[in-house]
């Protein structure tokens, strides 16, 4: 039995001595490979799954291609919420069985998410870089910030963390409306949450979020005729979800136009953006993470410890315990 974990260098791949615990603990006679992938250079990885039974995995792309030099393999489990990087009808094609974490960082993502409403509406970045780079001491460069109390957030995605920004908004004294076309409406009924449509959304809130999943229905769900249908309102964007979600192009536009008074992002539409002279960075009113919304001590154990757990309770035939089965 063979469990062969891989992913680029800037994944999650330093330091997982846990993952190896938790595979090894009942079957110390597992083989447990670490593989650090990359696109340009397959040859190694190709190699180790040639006969890997489990490959555990966030972010590499695996489709049909790929799936053909994988003959004994019969499980992925993502290292993720998300599973947009796998194709799979491939993988069902080829009797393989993908899985999901289902939740290990809502609450991470849920904290950096009012983090980032905070940093916008109080101008820190503006701050912070008069003060570093001009010299300047003077509160008044910007115009006086709107109590949060007294500001609409809009929740795009009332899932498990669009759920837990709500909460933690609502306890700040900000109002919530939310677009979410697949959520009961007695969910946000009891959590006194107006679902409203995008257009209504984008008229009203002062904070834009984005906590949808990414699927074809909402791949560039934010293009131009979105953001011109916030010009009137100018509200902050803040996507902590699929920079996918995202058309760049007409984000950037809305910078510039002043359809939106700013944005922070922790998403782009590459996990791994090219930053050389990036037209989104060195603006005052953007704020940019590399998808660290997640990142915390508990949730990385979290997300180790689920989906080894996945693998060990897939081959002990104990599907019930398994997280989330997607395909």
């Amino acid at each position: 039995m063979k469990v062969v974990l891989a992913d680029y260098p800037t994944g999650l791949l330093a330091g997982r001595k846990h993952e190896v615990s938790v595979l090894k603990n009942r079957h110390p006679d597992w083989e447990v490979v670490f593989c650090v992938y990359d696109d340009t250079d397959k040859e190694k990885f190709l190699a180790e799954l040639s006969d890997a039974d489990a490959l555990i995995t966030a972010f590499i792309k695996i489709d049909e291609t790929l799936l053909k030099y994988a003959p004994n393999l019969k499980l992925i489990s993502i290292d993720a919420t998300g599973y947009n990087n796998v194709d799979l009808v491939a993988a069902t094609h080829h009797n393989v069985k993908v899985c999901t974490v289902s939740d290990y960082c809502s609450d991470d993502v849920a904290e950096f998410t009012i983090a980032l409403i905070f940093a916008l509406s109080k101008r820190l970045k503006g701050y912070t870089h008069a003060i570093d780079n001009q010299q300047i001491w003077d509160n008044a460069i910007f115009t006086p910030p709107v109590r949060l109390n007294r500001q609409c957030l809009g929740i795009l995605g009332l899932g498990r963390i669009g759920q837990k920004v709500a909460t933690r908004a609502q306890a700040l004294g900000m109002s919530v409306i939310a677009y979410d076309p697949y959520l009961p409406s007695e969910i946000a009924e009891k959590m006194q949450i107006k679902l409203v449509n995008t257009t209504e959304l984008y008229q009203q809130a002062d904070f834009i979020s984005n906590h949808m999943r990414l699927d074809d229905s909402t791949r560039d769900f934010f293009d131009a005729a979105a953001f011109n249908e916030m010009s009137e309102k100018k509200p902050y964007f803040i996507n902590v979800a699929r920079g996918e979600s995202v058309v760049e192009s007409a984000l950037i536009d809305a910078l510039d136009t002043a359809k939106i008074s700013g944005a922070a992002l922790d998403v782009l539409r590459s996990e791994h953006p090219t930053l050389d002279n990036n037209p989104l960075l060195n603006r005052t009113n953007v704020l940019l993470s590399p998808h660290a919304a997640f990142y915390s001590q508990t949730s990385l154990y979290e997300l180790e410890r689920i989906s080894c757990e996945n693998v060990v309770n897939f081959f002990e035939h104990h599907y019930e315990k398994i997280d989330n089965f997607v395909n």
